[in-house]
């Protein structure tokens, strides 16, 4: 503090060292005013009236001398005892540095990004004899210690995945979530109905592939091979009717089975001389078991996709022929004469495959929801038949590779 004091000194002797009063114009001509404004002193009778008008200004005169050299005295004494004052000490001169700005720093606390406290900067003058200070820089005001806190900066808090993911998204985007779907959904009932595609015709000479082939003499057989005439077989497309259920596994993956009802029927037909026409029928029940993946949702229809295999078993089966000749179309007398009156004209016969009937299908399905939980759906698809050697030739013994429609309900539980 004291050195500050100092300081102030050395600026006021700096200022005031050649500094003299200058006493206005005005005061010394109050002063004059001030003494004409005085009482003459009484004449004395005894003089004469010029000698005493010279004696009265001259006394005049000198009286307002004196007192203007009585202030000088007492305006320079008072600058003398204020320089005096004001003149510092010679220990106590601080010798001045050339621009020099001193900067203290407080040492940093052991936490990481405090605030390092700075000292006010001083500067010092260049020159005491200079009238003229240059301008101060603006000192930074000093933060008490007990407030002195250190600031952290906040760690950013990470984001979520989710956060993640739409972080890119314009802000004026709202994103919806999409409805979760279990992992496993319950049980679903179906009732569908199915046709093949594809129908399967032969043709062959002889009627070697008659269905009463084994019913007929071998006289009539013979008959027929040299009359060599064409027979034609036709399969007609398979029908179907199921009942299936299915249980959930995933949210897209499920199993199904049930019981497939399947009717078969073909026909032969000839330009024979005999005129034979029959027809053959079967009634097969399966088991189907599928694998169902729903790959693809486009709005609220399922797209899935259906693998599996199929056992099937007849549990019924007949045939029918007929024939229709008379005794006059035959060149032949003999032979028209026996085969009209031993040759059956009309035989009905049940029969039965000995093998079970295996296939493997791959299908295309949409389900698509029609009322709260009931869903209409169809598939598309191939199957093959394995050949099992049966006795009686059905579309699946002739043509292995079928192609299907099915339409269906479901309804889940």
């Amino acid at each position: 503090m004291a050195k500050e004091n100092d300081k102030i000194k050395d600026l006021f002797s700096s200022k005031l060292k050649d500094f003299e009063p200058d006493v206005p114009a005005s005061v010394w001509g109050g002063l004059d005013q001030l003494l004409s404004q005085q009482p003459t002193p009484t004449a004395d009778p005894s003089s004469s009236g010029s000698s005493s008008s010279a004696g009265s200004s001259a006394t005049t005169v000198a009286k307002a001398s004196l007192l203007k050299t009585v202030l000088i005295t007492i305006g320079v004494a008072a600058a003398i005892v204020t320089g005096v004052i004001l003149i510092p000490k010679g220990e106590d001169t601080i010798e001045p540095e050339e621009n020099k700005t001193t900067i203290t720093e407080e040492p940093q606390t052991e936490e990481a990004d405090t605030v390092v406290e700075k000292s006010p900067v001083i500067l010092p003058v260049k020159k005491y004899l200079s009238r003229e200070i240059e301008p101060e820089l603006p000192v930074e005001e000093k933060i008490p210690q007990e407030s002195q806190e250190p600031i952290r900066e906040k760690e950013p808090e990470k984001p979520d995945e989710e956060e993640e993911i739409l972080s890119d998204a314009p802000a004026q985007l709202t994103v919806a979530e999409l409805p979760k779907r279990s992992k496993a959904k319950g049980f679903s009932l179906s009732a569908s109905v199915s046709a093949g595609l594809l129908s399967e015709n032969r043709n062959q000479n002889g009627g070697g592939f008659l269905f009463s082939r084994t019913q007929r003499s071998e006289v009539f057989i013979d008959a027929l091979s040299k009359e060599n005439k064409e027979f034609k077989m036709v399969h007609r497309q398979p029908v179907s009717f199921g009942l299936k259920v299915s249980k959930g596994l995933t949210s897209n993956l499920s199993l199904e089975t049930g019981i497939v009802y399947t009717y078969l029927s073909s026909k032969i037909t000839s330009s024979s001389i005999f005129d034979i026409h029959e027809t053959q029928t079967f009634h097969y029940l399966g088991i189907p078991v599928s694998l169902n993946y729903t790959f693809y949702r486009l709005g609220k229809a399922d797209l899935y996709l259906s693998l599996g295999g199929t056992v099937q078993k007849d549990i019924s089966g007949k045939y029918e022929s007929s024939m229709g000749f008379s005794k006059m179309d035959m060149e032949d007398k003999a032979l028209a004469y026996q085969l009209y009156h031993n040759e059956p004209y009309f035989i009905r016969e049940s029969i039965e495959q000995s093998k079970p009937q295996f296939s493997t299908h791959l299908k295309l399905g949409i389900a698509y929801p029609i009322y709260k939980k009931l869903y209409l759906y169809g598939t598309i698809g191939g199957a093959y038949y394995f050949d099992v050697h049966n006795k009686y030739p059905t579309i699946f013994s002739d043509k292995k590779v079928q192609l299907d429609l099915n339409m269906g309900i479901k309804f889940d539980f």
